[in-house]
């Protein structure tokens, strides 16, 4: 998991927050998102672990307060995505192709996140791998 600052933008309105900027390379390292989607987490929700072999994957939180982790090198790694808290910064999350990563959402409320993968999910060819737990993946690598 590499991890990448994208700071927030203030309008006279709001905030802007660039998720993805085709001229930004520092940020997306020529990364060209194929699809761009939210994901939405109720309270307490806990994803299971799930593994794209050929899709990249690049997250941010854009509500709430969520923990990604993921299993690399034989170690899991972990990072709190938090939207609220963040004072100039966000983290953006680049996962490759071939590592596993599990959500939870840390909120008391909804937490959103917005993924910007290559390439893009299609039904005709998913690439979606699920684990209900690190040792069923660990045990699926023996």
């Amino acid at each position: 998991m590499k991890i990448k600052k994208i700071q927030k933008i203030k309008t006279d309105d709001g905030l802007m927050v660039p998720a993805y900027r085709d001229w930004d390379i520092d940020i997306n390292e020529g990364h060209i998102p194929k699809m761009v989607y939210a994901t939405y987490l109720n309270p307490g929700v806990k994803k299971d672990i799930i593994l794209h072999k050929k899709r990249r994957t690049y997250i941010t939180c854009i509500y709430g307060k969520v923990n990604v982790t993921t299993y690399e090198n034989g170690e899991k790694k972990s990072k709190i995505l938090n939207f609220l808290d963040a004072e100039n910064f966000l983290d953006l999350l680049i996962i490759d192709p071939g590592i596993p990563l599990k959500i939870d959402n840390m909120s008391e409320g909804l937490s959103i996140l917005l993924n910007c993968p290559t390439p893009s999910w299609h039904p005709a060819d998913e690439d979606t791998y699920k684990f209900k737990s690190w040792k069923d993946y660990i045990e699926c690598l023996d």
